[in-house]
């Protein structure tokens, strides 16, 4: 009997977000699929700049109001975590409901394939150009981090680099100075 009261809950997290965007003139296409506990809603948007906002705060804001709206109405509504383009403020805090995963993060790839990474760098390099801004990428391996950085090389207002310990590094993508 939970399952179609879960599939209630994604549909109706799935509507408010598109009402959202609708109101705000920001076309989309959504897709929710379950992560953890948590309710995850992709977004795919040729306005993926717009839906992120300067340092993801739109994006942010957006999940913030949407979560803030289902829990008030149903005290047991999961978190919902946008994710538009593999680029997601969906990180859980100390007290927030949902699981964190059980592998360390050094075993922990993005799961994206190479399409989604070059997208999610292209859309990470149009808010740096439009905010001048640095973009700061979650950790990723090697391997996605060596996609992102070919996908911009040849960007000539863009510079990438990798920064951080161990196997798992943060990319940022900054304006050239």
């Amino acid at each position: 009997m939970e399952t179609p009261n879960l599939e209630q809950q994604q549909e109706k997290a799935f509507r408010t977000l598109a009402t959202m965007l609708d109101y705000l003139g920001l076309d989309a296409m959504l897709k929710t699929e379950m992560r953890g506990q948590n309710v995850a809603i992709k977004i795919s948007s040729e306005e993926a700049g717009r839906i992120i906002g300067r340092k993801g705060q739109t994006l942010e804001n957006l999940q913030l109001l949407l979560n803030r709206m289902l829990f008030n109405g149903d005290k047991t509504f999961p978190k919902v975590i946008l994710d538009i383009d593999g680029y997601t403020r969906g990180n859980l805090r100390s007290g927030e409901r949902g699981s964190k995963r059980d592998k360390p993060s050094s075993e922990r790839s993005s799961g994206m394939s190479e399409e989604q990474l070059q997208q999610q760098a292209l859309d990470a390099s149009k808010e740096v150009k439009r905010w001048g801004e640095p973009v700061v990428l979650k950790a990723m391996n090697s391997h996605d981090r060596r996609i992102i950085h070919i996908t911009l090389e040849n960007d000539p207002e863009l510079e990438t680099c990798s920064e951080g310990e161990g196997a798992m590094k943060k990319v940022i993508i900054s304006l050239k100075k």
